[in-house]
């Protein structure tokens, strides 16, 4: 159960960064070309966090498939992922959290469990 623990910073990397990339996103001034949208992108400090965190989690990842089997670590890894990203996508971004999105999240959980389960 102990290297199971290790996904979490992962996780929790992973969710920030995207999280973090839609919340600046959608709140930066809008700029009409690409270029400075990409520079207003870039500038800021936040979503420059949000990739720090992206490759802290990669870098994290590497310790991670050393100590669990991947066919185990991987969806593990996107499960957890996933449920943070919708409730922090709830909570931070006012996002709708609708019963059926609701549901999927706790037949996620269940395989979650029942996937490291079956390892042990």
């Amino acid at each position: 159960m102990g290297s199971y623990l290790l996904i979490l910073p992962v996780a929790s990397l992973v969710a920030y960064s995207q999280l973090m990339v839609k919340w600046r996103a959608t709140s930066l001034p809008i700029a009409t070309s690409l270029t400075g949208k990409l520079v207003t992108m870039f500038a800021d400090p936040l979503i420059l966090s949000a990739y720090a965190a992206a490759l802290a989690a990669s870098v994290a990842w590497l310790l991670v498939v050393t100590k669990l089997p991947l066919t185990i670590a991987f969806p593990v890894y996107i499960g957890v992922t996933f449920v943070m990203v919708v409730l922090g996508g709830h909570l931070m971004l006012g996002e709708p959290l609708p019963f059926a999105r609701l549901a999927a999240l706790v037949l996620i959980v269940a395989g979650i469990a029942l996937g490291m389960s079956s390892n042990t």
